[in-house]
């Protein structure tokens, strides 16, 4: 009888159990980072992509994070199902001057007790277009007005006029208001990353006494590289993020980027809060929340300018700093992986 109780009570406490092993089992972990793809020119000096707004929603609609990406977790445990993840620069809605919009969409399936993985590119994901008018074009309409149209809505574009327009991909017309008469000059639908250049020039038509707009129009198309095995990494502009400085070990000389988060106190072991009792490493997270040792990556100061400049025993206040570094990476340093022989740094 004593036997039969304890197998009931036990019973009853695996069903107690079940409903969180059931929950644990519709779950599943989504890992997301964001590379910045954009040309290094326009990179530098642009908002960084710690600051893009991320957003993760289910197929309803409803959302599961919605914030800056370098405050997000580095893991997001959802129920599973389908997920869209969205990270951009800005909103953005209507026509306007230089305002490129950078960021990616990607809709992914988390699996229930599994992980997967995504990787959000920073590209421009709407189009632009430049008016170099020329001096017979303003000659021939002294007292023209320029306009740029689309769907979403209307922008007025000087002869002098140096900025870009920003538009979203689809049809954009130009018209021509000379005095209260208003025509079309030309249309061009625009596709994602397209900077489009329109040369307005003007010469009379002798045979119908009009006015014959030349439009010269020329394409030109960011710039973007892509590589696919080999050493990336090797130029500031090509650094690594954290989550892939981390399966780089064995490269040298690379440049790696992340936010600064705390030192490793021993082997396996890390502290995020001021007062720091060394000077010896940094760690590195990928976000600037990151306290996950499989988000992290530790990294070596030794004595001398870099260990000056960065160590947070003197200077606490680095934390939650976006900073770059070229080294070696290794397998372990601290019990993780690591960024060994530091040469030089940036913020």
């Amino acid at each position: 009888m004593k036997t039969t109780s304890r197998i009931l009570a036990a019973l009853a406490a695996l069903l107690l159990l079940l409903p969180s092993c059931q929950e644990l089992f519709r779950n599943g972990t989504l890992l997301i980072s964001l590379q910045d793809a954009r040309p290094a020119p326009t990179r530098a000096g642009a908002q960084d992509v710690g600051d893009f707004l991320l957003t993760v929603t289910d197929a309803s609609g409803k959302s599961w994070y919605e914030g800056a990406f370098s405050d997000s977790p580095d893991e997001l445990t959802l129920p599973a199902g389908n997920y869209t993840i969205s990270a951009v620069s800005a909103e953005f809605d209507e026509p306007a001057f230089d305002a490129p919009q950078w960021g990616d969409t990607q809709v992914v399936s988390v699996p229930a007790g599994g992980c997967i993985s995504a990787i959000l590119v920073c590209q421009q994901l709407n189009s632009g277009l430049r008016l170099k008018v020329d001096g017979s074009f303003s000659s021939a309409f002294p007292d023209g007005k320029l306009y740029l149209k689309s769907f979403e809505g209307l922008l007025e574009y000087a002869y002098n006029e140096r900025r870009t327009a920003f538009f979203l991909p689809g049809k954009v017309t130009v018209s021509l208001d000379d005095d209260g008469y208003i025509q079309t000059l030309f249309s061009r639908t625009l596709e994602e990353r397209q900077i489009l250049t329109v040369r307005l020039s003007a010469s009379l038509d002798v045979k119908s006494g009009g006015i014959d707009i030349q439009v010269d129009t020329t394409r030109e198309w960011l710039a973007e590289n892509f590589t696919l095995g080999g050493s990336a990494g090797g130029d500031v502009s090509e650094a690594y993020d954290v989550e892939t400085a981390r399966a780089h070990a064995g490269e040298k000389g690379v440049w790696v980027w992340g936010y600064i988060v705390g030192i490793a106190t021993n082997t396996g072991k890390f502290a995020f809060e001021a007062p720091f009792s060394k000077n010896t490493n940094l760690v590195l997270g990928s976000r600037t929340s990151s306290t996950d040792k499989e988000h992290l990556l530790t990294v070596e100061l030794k004595s001398g300018d870099i260990r000056n400049a960065l160590n947070l025993q003197d200077h606490p206040g680095l934390v939650g700093e976006k900073v770059y570094l070229k080294g070696d990476l290794v397998s372990a340093y601290y019990g993780i992986p690591g960024l060994k022989a530091p040469s030089d740094y940036q913020f």
